[in-house]
């Protein structure tokens, strides 16, 4: 096969990047997608197609690397095979199975030579901050991670690469920056391990060189357990429900994924469950990050109702607009309610079949 082009996402700071490689065979094209996973699971998803048409096409990409909120770079042919190479390995050292066609891409993992390592592609996968709150807010991201690779990145040093709080590839849920002057920052983090939830106090060091930002120095102190109530009262939100009758529902589903291929669909029984994330990752900018902040809306379909969530009335007007004008033909509006927390994710994880009993 003769090589097309590739890109990926440069969003390696968030823990996982799609990758897209378009081959020639002859007059065949075939395009490979690959979701990479920094955090343990190497290559975590892969699909391929064949002479795709672009709607095709398009919707896999959009499937692929559409929920990340990350540009897309173009990368030669040889850091495409490394980048598939590399994190097929991890696949190998953590004990994960490889997925989909296997006998795709296994050459690729098992004999593609290269000279290249991970961090010549670093400035690739990773986007450029320009911000002291964004860096602080993703160091502290990678370093809950346990994600030594990133550390050892972002500091040039062995000591700071090998520092962990976590017990396993740990997950930060809220972190609130205090700037301290002089570079000198501290990271109040609620973050989830494999055995509870905890709040700890991270003291970072950085300097900026060239455009570019550096950990000079780590401590970490004051590790507490936290209830999982007081959890979702720092991540709960204020939220907009909308709910509509659904007229021809599969019908519609069909065409709502294909309209809009960005969104993380999730099948249940009897049901459909889908997340809709902004285009940016701008939310890692703020002083206190959130991690469910990167959510535009949540769509829940279950039997003949449809319901949407929101988190702001702009979006609120937006998504419902959206919807009344593209779908009007499926949907009739039923009811719109307003809550001071986080409501719907609730009544999707609880099982119920009637929101309203679910609410009493």
């Amino acid at each position: 096969m003769e090589f097309n082009f590739a890109k990926v996402t440069n969003s390696r700071l968030m823990g996982t990047m799609g990758l897209l490689i378009c081959w020639e065979n002859n007059q065949d094209e075939i395009i490979q997608y690959f979701l990479l996973d920094a955090e343990g699971l190497g290559i975590a998803d892969y699909v391929s197609l064949k002479n795709p048409t672009k709607d095709e096409a398009y919707r896999e990409e959009e499937r692929l690397m559409g929920g990340l909120g990350s540009d897309r770079i173009r990368i030669s042919e040889d850091e495409a095979l490394f980048l598939v190479k590399y994190f097929g390995n991890k696949n190998s050292y953590y004990e994960k199975p490889l997925p989909g066609e296997v006998n795709e891409y296994i050459d690729i993992i098992n004999k593609y030579k290269t000279n290249l390592n991970i961090e010549d592609i670093y400035p690739k996968i990773c986007k450029t901050i320009k911000d002291e709150i964004e860096f602080i807010n993703y160091m502290t991201m990678r370093f809950i991670a346990w994600d030594r690779e990133s550390l050892r990145y972002f500091s040039k040093n062995e000591e700071i690469a090998n520092m962990h709080i976590t017990n396993i590839n740990g997950t930060l849920l809220k972190n609130t920056v205090i700037p301290k002057g002089n570079k000198r920052y501290i990271s109040e983090a609620l973050y989830e391990d494999n055995d509870g939830y905890y709040i700890s106090k991270i003291a970072f060091s950085i300097e900026e060189n060239k455009d570019e930002f550096k950990i000079n120095s780590m401590v970490v102190t004051d590790k507490e357990p936290i209830f999982d109530f007081e959890v979702f009262d720092e991540i709960s939100k204020p939220e907009f429900i909308s709910i509509y009758n659904i007229n021809r529902v599969d019908e519609f589903l069909d065409i709502f994924y294909k309209d809009n291929p960005f969104t993380l669909k999730s099948d249940m029984e009897d049901c459909k469950f889908f997340t809709r994330f902004n285009f940016n990752n701008d939310h890692v900018k703020n002083n206190v990050y959130v991690i469910n902040n990167d959510i535009k809306a949540i769509y829940y379909q279950i039997k003949n109702e449809f319901f949407v969530g929101t988190y702001s009335d702009k979006d609120r007007n937006y998504i419902n607009k959206i919807l009344q004008c593209n779908y009007k033909e499926y949907l009739n509006i039923k009811e719109e309610l307003y809550f001071e927390e986080n409501v719907l994710y609730d009544f999707v994880e609880s099982g119920s079949e009637d929101f309203y009993d679910f609410l009493d």
